[in-house]
């Protein structure tokens, strides 16, 4: 998913016109279960209070450096809607959901979530992989962490700290097994591409 998409997928979140809930399921079972839920909806006639789920989904960087797209929540799905008494029937009584996180059960309605914990849950980012290294006799002997980032190859970004803090420029590419980022910075009239921790940049979001 790329810069522009992720911004769109950012955008529909925020302009939901329901709450966002979380919904237990099987793992293992996710997409059965949103397409069951779907098909329910639509047999009730609930799409004026359930208007869209969602399974929250990742790219894994694999230790040849390819990216596949992963469940980031197994056995959790992200369901927009108004919480009524007929659609929290249909919902919790969809087979394979085995309930509402946020629900103190005794017949409570759950809590919806955040904005802020519904961006967080559903738009993509990078995840932390472990790559395994072996000795020259082949033997595992550790555990290589490789560093994660909220940003992709393209990306502008913006400096958090040190003598340019502030700058912004554009992600031209990265190393994730030492957490560096080399940034194209207009400097002194002339860009320069500067080698920066993941850590001391951010995302730019509105470019």
């Amino acid at each position: 998913m790329n810069k522009e998409e992720l911004l769109k997928l950012e955008a529909e979140i925020l302009a939901s016109k329901g709450q966002w809930f979380v919904v237990n399921s099987q793992t293992g079972h996710e997409e059965k279960v949103l397409n069951d839920l779907k098909n329910k909806i639509k047999a009730e006639k609930m799409e004026d209070q359930v208007f869209d789920i969602k399974i929250s989904k990742g790219l894994v960087l694999t230790k040849t450096g390819k990216e596949k797209e992963k469940n980031l929540f197994p056995g959790y799905l992200f369901i927009n809607m108004i919480m009524s008494e007929e659609s929290w029937f249909v919902v919790r009584n969809t087979p394979g959901v085995t309930g509402f996180i946020g629900s103190s059960g005794r017949g409570a309605k759950p809590f919806p979530l955040t904005v802020d914990e519904v961006v967080e849950m559903l738009v993509p980012k990078t995840e932390v992989i472990v790559e395994e290294v072996k000795n020259s006799e082949n033997e595992a002997v550790a555990k290589k962490p490789l560093f994660t980032a909220p940003f992709v190859v393209g990306d502008f970004v913006r400096v958090k700290e040190g003598i340019n803090a502030g700058e912004e420029g554009e992600v031209s590419s990265m190393d994730f097994e030492k957490g560096v980022a080399v940034v194209l910075i207009e400097m002194f009239g002339r860009y320069t591409n500067l080698e920066i921790s993941f850590e001391n940049v951010e995302p730019v979001k509105e470019y």
